[in-house]
């Protein structure tokens, strides 16, 4: 099943060649969708690491002449929305580009809010994060301080400069993108 940019530009649609994921993640498009060769081992897993560890996601499907059920499982589980494995007709190529790209559309708001998310938690100090953390179980500011044995005041100091680094401007939106972050919304 010899994917090319040819096969591709023949059904109609545009084609972009990359040397590898890092040429990729460098010149990301801001729509479509990506064709991945998958190798067996684990290339779609690690584009799709790459891409979130950027902030960006495209739907991906990857290719391959064999690959093997839990390859499959582990590339679905990180994001990838399809795979075409063995031999492919032209049509059945383009119906499954086409279901890529809806399934990709629907995905997208979701991931990257995702990936906004998790650079926002990245971006916090180690107590921001703890502080967080606790009110995220409902702790108070006092509770706060006692679980992490610093003053109420120094709690509110972190937690307001963690609620404005997360963008939030109540605890429910901090709570909010936490959720996000770890992928439960």
């Amino acid at each position: 099943m010899p994917l090319t940019a040819r096969l591709i530009f023949s059904l109609g649609h545009h084609a972009e060649v990359y040397e590898d994921a890092d040429e990729l993640i460098a010149m990301m498009p801001e729509q479509g969708l990506v064709l991945l060769c998958e190798d067996g081992t684990g290339a779609a897993c690690r584009l799709m690491e790459m891409m979130d560890s950027q902030g960006i996601w495209l739907p991906v499907i990857a290719f391959a002449r064999t690959l093997d059920c839990d390859a499959i499982v582990a590339g679905i589980k990180a994001g990838v929305v399809n795979y075409l494995v063995g031999d492919v007709s032209r049509e059945e190529l383009l119906t499954k580009l086409h279901h890529g790209y809806a399934e990709g559309q629907a995905c997208l708001a979701v991931r990257l809010r995702q990936a906004v998310a998790r650079r926002a938690i990245k971006a916090l100090s180690r107590r921001e994060a703890e502080v967080l953390r606790l009110v995220t179980t409902g702790l108070s500011n006092k509770e706060i301080a006692r679980e992490l044995d610093i003053s109420p005041r120094t709690v509110e100091i972190h937690r307001m400069k963690m609620m404005t680094k997360l963008g939030a401007k109540t605890s429910a939106q901090a709570i909010r993108v936490e959720i996000e972050a770890a992928g439960l919304s």
